[in-house]
């Protein structure tokens, strides 16, 4: 009997086994079948894009190139027209500087103004001052130290405006700069507006 017994016994832990078998591979299917239901599902998906560009800041001046004025004497003087252009996307504020060679640049006076009134042109050149007489060398406005300074000029995008510059070999100007010459360059630096107190 206690063979008996001990056969139902492992007969029983047999039938167990194969029921949990049975049971986790059932559980198993179940659980694959899941999955691939929630594969069949309806998806859809969307992008949106954003493009960007830099803007520029692009100053130039017109004419390049002054037309020389030769023969000066004392008291004679020469008024040409600039036009100072702002090519970029935005507004600018702007300085000018300018270096003039050999003695005589400093001895020139240089003058600025802004357009006639009424306008067009220099001939006339009493426009609003701009910069007041002082040595050709060294003459110039506002500052090209960056921000907002005393004496810069603004333009907006697409804007220019005409300057009057009006050069001249004062009255005292003594025999020692006789047949002396200079060349003078005019150095125009832009910076943004925007952004830039």
């Amino acid at each position: 009997m206690d063979t008996q017994l001990v056969n139902r016994q492992m007969e029983r832990r047999r039938k167990r086994r194969h029921g949990m078998v049975a049971l986790l591979g059932a559980i198993s299917l179940l659980t694959v079948g899941a999955g691939s239901i929630s594969l069949a599902q309806f998806t859809k998906s969307t992008t949106s894009t954003w493009a960007f560009s830099a803007g520029t800041i692009d100053i130039s001046t017109s004419p390049t190139v002054f037309t020389a004025v030769n023969n000066m004497l004392p008291g004679d003087a020469s008024t040409q027209a600039l036009t100072v252009t702002n090519g970029g996307t935005g507004a600018l504020r702007y300085a000018l500087s300018t270096v003039a060679t050999n003695a005589l640049g400093a001895q020139l006076q240089l003058t600025i103004k802004t357009q006639d009134s009424p306008g067009p042109g220099c001939s006339a050149f009493n426009g609003t001052s701009v910069l007041a007489a002082t040595a050709l060398n060294g003459g110039g406005f506002g500052s090209a130290a960056q921000g907002a300074n005393a004496g810069d000029r603004t333009l907006a995008a697409g804007a220019n405006e005409v300057l009057c510059f009006r050069v001249s070999l004062p009255l005292t100007t003594g025999n020692t700069f006789q047949g002396a010459s200079s060349a003078a360059t005019f150095t125009f630096d832009a910076e943004q507006t925007a952004n830039n107190p």
